[in-house]
């Protein structure tokens, strides 16, 4: 029997030889009156660089960059056509070069401890020059021999995800995130890094981020403070009733967190004896005052005016508003560190929750520095036994159960959302969890005196709670899609179909008030209701993108032999990809002046925008890799492609999702991004001349952290920025 060694010494050379098929000697003579054409023997990626390529598969060049999946080298049409014995020598040799890596890993599985990732290499670079089926980009493989061939889905480069060195620090996103999947496309990713380094290199971010470090509770806080001299920055009540009256009527951002009944209890005490409130519950007033202010502060500005939304704030009153703001915060940070949050105790976990709103609000796009928070919160609860259902405990009342219920709820939320969009794993493991979900009440059917609480009331019936109970069932699938997609270990494909059916079962389970039926069904409901139905629904999109996009794009390897995976996942893929455009694109109408969401168009903000820069990102890797596999010429291709997502209906959705992205563009990096990836892949025909000569006006430096940033996915679909309406309005010329 040949040994692993000799089995993968034997693909290893006919790697090298499949590599130099692409020789002069295989392509038809040239006319006698022309000049015979030079080969290219480089790939594609280094002969644009104009360095030197080692002519391997991948290449050096493109293995140190990690773009694998994009080391292509050139196959034209007459080289196929002109030379069939040629083409039939090297499909046969292809044939046979699978047949060794098959053999080898039927022989790796079935011998005692081996698996066939412990023949993978340790990095691009020490592998051999061609991949096998095991590190093939969303190759399936026929992993186990027995009376019936499973298959299964092994590893690929881009599947353990993407890490950029720069200098202003090093950072990593799994393969599930939007920026990855750009990544693939190699002149994008070379454009978006020099982008990087420029930006990360102005002085006025540098600036900007020394003087508001966030989160600030992280880097500083002033200890030389009292509780009376916190006490003393308290304004006026009649101005604190004011804050607290908006928070619970208009704003009310972590639904189910504070109880109000109870808490408006506690706010009459505390005016009746601050010195004997607890310095916890203090910090939570602050917070609550805060995020009221904050909210207030981001209605009153020229934007927000100009689209009809209200008068806006003078110069004056805009820095007396954030000098407000910083005070408040400091006195936060000042409560919880006086309370030694750290330790856990009554309003500590509900005082972060609502800092971490704080702290999030005049963000333009998340950083490390708020998922790192988003962790202190998750370790200060499981310390605390949030992650343990209170029935076990007969110390907790029922209506304290209830309450940590909920607030394990939002963590749960929040822990998926921050990571997801941070393109890092979750901290929250469900294994290690029993804590049941929230009933659906109001805050009116239970107090701290309810002995034995009611039940549940129908899913029929609209509470603050319902939105909740939906996303929890939507994510406890979220969970699983995300653990397999990105596994960095042989799975079944089997389990896609599995979690894909499971995914369609969560939607179908969604209660009848909470799902999304199109918008003739929803126009006797509140917007509200609304938004909350096209948010659930574009989670499900998001996880079908997430589960299926290993199978969009098949490698050299498939597109020789086209694969069942990719003619299952790839429509799903690009169908849930399109469908979360779709709805970009009737947000953005809705919020128009007479839209049926333009009232409440400040709770949009950018809480979806992690979704639609994943669905951009698909359809720009999809469209590229339609446009490479036009330029060649296979025997097997697939016509299904083209009837599930027409190329010309992808084009179509992105040139409208590009003039979205071009007005975010001013205050976004990620929206900026989004917008060269279509300009790349679109073309300069995707918008209007005149838009595409003002984009780089529109980039300037100092303009990245203007406007308040929410998180995807954030329950209630928080409030900020008019994100539809940031003053510039869409080009009125009709894509060409």
């Amino acid at each position: 029997m040949m040994s692993n060694a000799d089995v993968a010494s034997s693909a290893h050379v006919l790697a090298r030889e499949l590599i130099a098929t692409d020789s002069p000697r295989q392509r038809p003579s040239p006319p006698p009156a022309r000049r015979r054409d030079k080969p290219q023997l480089s790939c594609n990626a280094c002969r644009r660089r104009k360095v030197r390529c080692d002519r391997l598969y991948p290449c050096s060049n493109c293995s140190s960059r990690g773009l694998d999946s994009s080391c292509t080298y050139p196959t034209t049409r007459a080289t196929l056509s002109g030379r069939p014995h040629a083409s039939a020598h090297v499909q046969e040799r292809v044939n046979k070069l699978e047949n060794l890596v098959l053999s080898l890993m039927q022989q790796t599985a079935s011998s005692p401890g081996g698996s066939p990732s412990d023949l993978l290499p340790a990095t691009p670079d020490e592998g051999p020059p061609c991949q096998s089926p095991a590190t093939d980009p969303a190759g399936p493989e026929v992993a186990r021999p027995g009376p019936e061939i499973k298959v299964e889905v092994s590893p690929s480069p881009s599947d353990y995800g993407s890490i950029r060195i720069r200098e202003s620090g090093v950072s990593y996103v799994s393969s599930a995130h939007w920026a990855a999947m750009l990544d693939s496309i190699a002149e994008l990713r070379d454009h978006l890094e020099k982008e990087d380094e420029v930006h990360a290199r102005s002085p006025d971010i540098v600036q900007l981020q020394a003087s508001f470090p966030s989160p600030q509770l992280l880097y500083h806080c002033p200890m030389h403070v009292t509780p009376a001299s916190i006490l003393e920055a308290i304004p006026p009540r009649s101005a604190v009733d004011r804050l607290i009256s908006r928070y619970f009527n208009d704003l009310d951002m972590a639904t189910g967190v504070v109880h109000r009944a109870k808490f408006l209890r506690e706010y009459e005490e505390f005016w009746k004896s601050p010195q004997a409130t607890p310095i916890m519950w203090v910090g939570l007033l602050f917070t609550m005052m805060c995020l009221s202010t904050q909210f207030q502060q981001s209605l009153l500005t020229p934007t927000n005016a100009l689209a009809g939304g209200g008068p806006y704030a003078s110069p004056s009153q805009a820095s007396e508003n954030q000098a407000t703001v910083e005070m408040f915060r400091e006195k936060i940070i000042q409560c919880l560190n006086l309370g030694h949050y750290t330790k856990g105790g009554p309003y500590v976990v509900e005082t972060l929750i609502l800092y971490f709103l704080v702290e999030l609000f005049p963000l333009k796009e998340v950083d490390i520095g708020i998922w790192l928070l988003a962790g202190n919160i998750v370790q200060i609860a499981t310390h605390m036994g949030y992650h343990r259902d209170a029935t076990h405990f007969p110390n907790i009342s029922p209506f304290e159960g209830e309450m940590r219920r909920r607030v394990w709820a939002m963590i749960v939320q929040l822990d998926f959302s921050i990571s997801t969009q941070m393109g890092l794993p979750r901290l929250i493991k469900e294994s290690q969890t029993n804590t049941a979900e929230p009933r659906n009440l109001a805050d009116s059917d239970f107090d701290e005196h309810t002995v034995e609480l009611p039940p549940s009331r129908p899913e029929t019936e609209v509470t603050p709670t319902l939105y909740t109970l939906s996303k929890l069932r939507i994510l406890s699938v979220g969970t699983r899609v995300a653990d397999v997609a990105t596994n960095p270990r042989p799975y079944s494909y089997d389990k896609v179909l599995e979690l894909d059916k499971q995914i369609d079962e969560a939607r179908d389970a969604l209660p009848t008030s909470m799902k999304w039926e199109g918008l003739a069904s929803s126009l006797a409901v509140p917007p509200l209701v609304i938004l909350q139905r096209i948010w659930l629904e574009i989670c499900v999109q998001r996880l079908k993108i997430v589960l299926h996009k290993k199978f969009l794009v098949p490698s050299r390897l498939q597109k020789q032999q086209q694969q069942q995976q990719h003619l299952d996942s790839r429509p799903a893929c690009l169908t849930a990809a399109m469908r979360i455009l779709e709805f970009q694109h009737l947000i953005d109408e809705e919020t128009q002046v007479d839209g049926l969401l333009y009232l409440i168009r400040w709770r949009v903000s950018t809480a979806l925008t992690h979704e639609f820069l994943l669905a951009t990102s698909v359809l720009c890797l999809y469209l590229q890799f339609h446009a490479e596999e036009q330029g060649e010429q296979h025997d097997n291709d697939v016509s299904t492609d083209a009837e599930v997502a027409p190329a010309d209906r992808i084009r179509e959705l992105l040139r409208t999702s590009q003039a979205i992205w071009l007005r975010l563009s001013a205050d976004s990096t990620e929206a900026r991004k989004a917008a060269a990836a279509l300009r790349y892949v679109l073309g300069d025909s995707g918008v209007g001349s005149e838009a595409l000569g003002s984009v780089d006006g529109m980039l300037g430096p100092a303009s990245v952290a203007a406007a308040p940033y929410f998180f995807s996915g954030f329950l209630d679909l928080i409030p900020g920025y008019n994100y539809p309406n940031l003053g510039l309005e869409p080009t009125d010329e009709e894509p060409s």
